[in-house]
């Protein structure tokens, strides 16, 4: 009898990163043949069995779901304890579906208000996940604790995550970031960047890769610097397309780029497919980039980069990837164009660091496999 997987992540969401994180992992299991049924699971989705082949897709909060012989948790930040701040937030997503997409509003409040519950798998693995950071008043980091100190196997995708499990007394891996790994079977040329591969080019494109943030870090207050560099600069060399990720998530700066005619690409899961979506990021020069997987998908494409600091995972992406650059709190002006600079090197090559990176990933994958092999 064919043994049941359940993949569970962010999925759903109308999210790049995680978009890709679930296609990424099907490229394994299309790959390997294993001869296992696989159920990708997350949030209520009608788009995600068009971007998966050949796997299931299941609603989180179904009850009638089947006991799994082994739960994945793919990739992603799944477990964080931040200080909240979601009230306005979730004002702005419920006005912003009312108006777009009220069938999905209803999902999301009969999401909301279900009783959600864990999938229920005989055994579990952690895949390629980032940890934290965690608010020690919370208490229910007593529940991520005991939910990862029961996985069979455990692979974290940086040093920071690692150092969370060793805390907590458990064995852990460290791997790297799913999208890092070959499954993600984006296989094209990638072509040299820094100023001297873009001769006789009047300008530099710049994507610019957005976030809101409905934490209490002070994650949000880029949002003026940047705009006001934008502006500034715009005629100065740089030529700036803003990107938006998850057009279900980013609702108020969908709003300031409308209103401002600022141009926009964006990741559209009902239109898109991963590999489409790369190419379109392809033809950036390089990055500023809230998003972590914004910072991966440009380091596979070998692009510079300047990471916003919204949260700890970015600062941890400018330290694994060599010529990545951190623009940190208190996002001041001066700084975002010392960081800048990185797009006027004259050579710019992230490459040994990515390759370093596929290899811890593709070492995780072999892992997963060797595991899966011996249910």
């Amino acid at each position: 009898m064919r043994k049941n997987v359940v993949v569970k992540g962010a999925y759903g969401e109308a999210n790049f990163g995680d978009d890709a994180l679930m296609c990424t992992i099907e490229n394994f299991f299309l790959t390997n043949g294993l001869g296992l049924n696989v159920d990708f699971c997350g949030s209520s989705s009608d788009y995600c069995h068009r971007l998966l082949r050949k796997s299931g897709y299941v609603d989180a909060n179904d009850n009638k779901k089947a006991t799994a012989d082994v739960l994945i948790y793919g990739g992603g930040t799944q477990f964080f304890l931040f200080h909240s701040n979601k009230g306005g937030f979730y004002l702005r997503l419920f006005w912003k579906l009312l108006t777009d997409n009220p069938g999905l509003l209803i999902k999301k409040i009969r999401s909301k208000f279900s009783r959600k519950e864990t999938v229920p798998a005989k055994k579990s693995v952690g895949l390629g996940l980032g940890l934290g950071p965690f608010n020690p008043e919370n208490g229910k980091i007593e529940e991520v604790k005991t939910l990862v100190g029961q996985m069979d196997m455990l692979y974290v995708r940086d040093a920071t995550s690692a150092s969370y499990c060793k805390d907590w007394g458990y064995n852990v891996n460290e791997g790297a970031d799913i999208c890092y790994s070959s499954f993600l079977n984006y296989d094209k040329v990638i072509r040299k960047n820094g100023k001297d591969n873009h001769a006789g080019q009047k300008r530099r494109k710049i994507g610019v890769i957005v976030r809101d943030w409905k934490y209490e870090n002070g994650g949000n207050e880029y949002q003026n610097a940047l705009l006001r560099m934008v502006d500034e600069q715009k005629n100065a060399g740089y030529e700036f397309t803003f990107i938006i990720f998850s057009s279900l998530r980013d609702v108020e700066w969908k709003k300031i780029i409308s209103e401002n005619g600022y141009p926009c690409l964006e990741w559209d899961p009902f239109q898109n497919r991963i590999e489409q979506f790369m190419d379109r990021l392809n033809a950036f020069d390089g990055f500023i980039t809230a998003r972590y997987h914004g910072g991966v998908m440009a380091a596979v494409l070998n692009k510079p980069v300047v990471c916003i600091g919204i949260e700890p995972k970015l600062g941890i992406l400018a330290e694994q990837v060599k010529g990545f650059r951190l623009w940190d709190m208190p996002f001041r002006a001066d700084d975002l164009k010392q960081a800048m600079r990185v797009f006027d090197e004259q050579n710019f090559d992230c490459s040994p660091s990515v390759n370093s990176l596929r290899r811890k990933a593709d070492e995780m994958f072999d892992s997963l496999h060797q595991y899966l092999c011996e249910l």
